[in-house]
């Protein structure tokens, strides 16, 4: 595995979870349009921080904070990314967002707690 190379954007990302409120959500909701990938760039390579920092390789996530290709999306990630991909109102995408950086900050301290 390399080095990873947005661990900047991997502490900006689970900060902006942590910070986020309900109202920006409620204010970006619209029915039938994923409110995540337009307040974060949830779920999509090519509006994700995470993989616009390490692009040399999008497809194998080499250079990305997660051990192995689709690790946002994967175990042990795979529960709070679901939680966050299936939330159908603004409250349980709020919800997912708190639970998504909870379980960043626990899985992944040694890239936050420095």
């Amino acid at each position: 595995m390399n080095k990873p190379i947005n661990i900047k954007e991997f502490k900006a990302l689970v900060k902006r979870y942590e910070t986020i409120t309900l109202q920006e959500i409620k204010d970006k909701w619209l029915p039938g349009y994923n409110a995540a990938t337009r307040l974060t760039g949830f779920g999509n390579g090519n509006t994700c921080t995470l993989c616009i920092a390490q692009a040399s390789d999008r497809t194998k996530c080499y250079n990305c904070i997660y051990p192995y290709p689709m690790g946002c999306r994967e175990h042990p990630n795979e529960l709070s990314y679901d939680r966050i991909q299936s939330a159908n109102t603004p409250l349980k995408l709020f919800n997912a967002y708190k639970t998504r950086a909870k379980h960043l900050r626990l899985t992944y301290p040694q890239y936050l707690n420095n």
